[in-house]
C-alpha cells in the first residue's frame, strides 16, 4: 500500500470512529430521553359498545437501575407524560428494574403518581425476578420478589401473578389479564405464565386483554390456542436502535415493535421507555396510547 492509501486508511478510520462516539453520545445524552406519545386505535367486532372509545396507555420497560447518576427525574416526566392523556387504564407490562426491588428506593413519591380511573395494572418482566443478582441464592431471589410485589402496591398499583380483574362500564365488562413472565428466545428466562390460574372464572365469550411481558408468549402459547383478542407486550426495546423501519432484534424476534396481527388475534409490542444500556438511537423510549374501538 502506498503512503497516501496508509494516509486515506487512517483518516477512514478515525472518522468512522468519531462517527460512532458521537452516536453513542447522542443515544446517551439525548436518545434515550426523547420519549414519544404513539397513539393507535385498535378495533374488535366483539368489543362491548360500552368500551368504545376506551383509552389504555401502556408503558413498559423502565428499567429504573439505569436512571441512576442523576437521571432519577426522568421518571417523573413519564410519569407526568402518561397522566396528561387522560386514560381511562394504566398497564405496565414488566421490568420496572435492572437486577434487583432495591433499585426502587427512590422512585416511591413519583410512580405512586399516576393516576386513571380504572388504575394501574401492572406485570413483571424477566428483570424483576433478581436473575441478573448473580450472587443471590434462590432463597434470595424469592425475598426479592416478595419485595418488589410490596413496592408495587406501596405504589398504589395492582401487580397480577396469573390473575385477572373485570372492568365494568355501563351494564359491559371486559377482563383484564396479567400473567407472570413466560419467554422463549433463552432458556433461563423465566416460564411461569399459569394460564388456567390466570383465566379463572372467565367465559370463552367474554372480551380479554392479556398483559405479558415477553412477545414470544403470544407466537407459542396463545395464537390459535386461546380466543384473547388482544395482547399487550414489552421487552423487546426495539432493540434501542433502529434505521428505517429495522432492529437488529427483528433476528430474534419476529413480532418486535407495533401492532401484530393473526386473524382476529392483535398483539402490541410496546418499544418501552427505558433500557438495560443507557443509550437509544432512533428506537425512541415511547408511551403506547391504545383507544378501543367496536366494529360498528
Amino acid at each position: 500500500m502506498t503512503s497516501n492509501g496508509k494516509r486515506y486508511l487512517r483518516i477512514g478510520g478515525m472518522t468512522v470512529l468519531l462517527f460512532v462516539i458521537f452516536v453513542l453520545c447522542y443515544g446517551y445524552f439525548i436518545g434515550r430521553f426523547r420519549y414519544q406519545v404513539h397513539n393507535q386505535e385498535i378495533s374488535f367486532y366483539d368489543l362491548p359498545a360500552d368500551f368504545d372509545g376506551y383509552k389504555i396507555v401502556q408503558f413498559s420497560d423502565l428499567h429504573v437501575g439505569s436512571l441512576s447518576g442523576g437521571y432519577e427525574i426522568e421518571t417523573q416526566k413519564i410519569v407526568d407524560l402518561i397522566n396528561q392523556q387522560r386514560p381511562d387504564l394504566i398497564v405496565f407490562t414488566g421490568d420496572l428494574v435492572n437486577r434487583s426491588a432495591d433499585e426502587l428506593e427512590n422512585y416511591q413519591r413519583m410512580l405512586s403518581g399516576l393516576s386513571a380511573p380504572d388504575g394501574v395494572l401492572s406485570v413483571l418482566g424477566n428483570h424483576d425476578y433478581a436473575l441478573y443478582k448473580r450472587s443471590f441464592t434462590p432463597a434470595q431471589r424469592k425475598a426479592d420478589k416478595q419485595k418488589m410485589i410490596r413496592y408495587q402496591s406501596g405504589f398504589g398499583w395492582n401487580l397480577l401473578l396469573n390473575e385477572n380483574v373485570k372492568i365494568e362500564r355501563g351494564h359491559s365488562y371486559i377482563y383484564i389479564i396479567g400473567v407472570e413472565n413466560q419467554g422463549y428466545t433463552k432458556d433461563y428466562f423465566p416460564r411461569l405464565a399459569r394460564m388456567d390460574k390466570a383465566m379463572k372464572g372467565i367465559q370463552k365469550s367474554d372480551f380479554k386483554i392479556l398483559l405479558s411481558h415477553d412477545p414470544t408468549h403470544w407466537r407459542h402459547d396463545i395464537v390459535g390456542k386461546t380466543n384473547i383478542q388482544l395482547t399487550l407486550s414489552g421487552h423487546t426495546h426495539a432493540g434501542q436502535f433502529e434505521v428505517f423501519g429495522w432492529s437488529p432484534v427483528s433476528w430474534v424476534y419476529p413480532e418486535w415493535l407495533g401492532v401484530y396481527m393473526e386473524g382476529a388475534q392483535v398483539l402490541n409490542v410496546s418499544g418501552g421507555v427505558g433500557g438495560l444500556i443507557p443509550v437509544r438511537v432512533g428506537a425512541k423510549p415511547e408511551i403506547n396510547v391504545i383507544t378501543l374501538r367496536r366494529v360498528q
